[in-house]
């Protein structure tokens, strides 16, 4: 490495810049390669190191779709005049926010952190299953509204009572809340394939 020195100020002092810029460069890149390459963010495959937020994604998206479950379930529960037919999406979304609120705590990236970790993962074991039969449960009460929906007249005469829920409009929450459930059990089945295979 050729240096000039800077005797006098009519002197160029650029070489010399250019080589502490060049070196300075070098440092970084060097520093930065290694946290590139410890990266593994593979699912279906073996993981070598526990992917902790892509866990927390899933589990802020299970609280989401929990939410949304519990809203439309109520929703439900109006529009089918207090009937509990779809409003089982009302203790569906509410257990699943549980359970994701509770599996966040017993993440293997928590384990550190959080004391009781084994209790924990054993209480949020209990609470998914709990959350999947729900919403297993809310799948086919939805499934049993899309192909047959309350209100539906199959006589000749026209429909003069307001007080029947709109078929239309039952079957438009039946999607969503099937498609919140569906979201929900995914991510639910995706997290446990993370842990298995951490």
């Amino acid at each position: 490495m050729k240096r000039k020195l800077c005797v006098a100020p009519s002197f160029n002092c650029e070489d010399d810049m250019e080589e502490l810029n060049v070196a300075a460069l070098s440092r970084r890149k060097e520093s930065a390669a290694p946290l590139t390459g410890e990266r593994e963010t593979t699912i279906f495959h073996h993981v070598f190191s526990y992917p902790l937020a892509l866990v927390l994604r899933l589990r802020v998206l299970q609280i989401v779709c929990g939410i949304s479950a519990m809203v439309m379930g109520s929703v439900a529960f109006i529009e089918e005049r207090q009937k509990f037919n779809m409003g089982l999406g009302i203790p569906a979304g509410g257990i699943s926010v549980i359970a994701a609120a509770v599996s966040i705590h017993t993440s293997r990236g928590w384990s550190a952190v959080a004391s009781g970790a084994g209790a924990g993962a054993g209480v949020a074991s209990v609470l998914w299953a709990a959350a999947a039969c729900l919403l297993v449960a809310l799948v086919v009460q939805c499934c049993r509204t899309i192909l047959d929906p309350p209100g539906v007249n199959y006589s000749d005469g026209p429909v003069v009572d307001d007080s029947r829920p709109s078929s239309r409009d039952l079957v438009v929450i039946a999607c969503i809340q099937i498609a919140l459930a569906a979201a929900t059990l995914l991510s639910a089945a995706v997290c446990a394939r993370i842990d298995c295979g951490a």
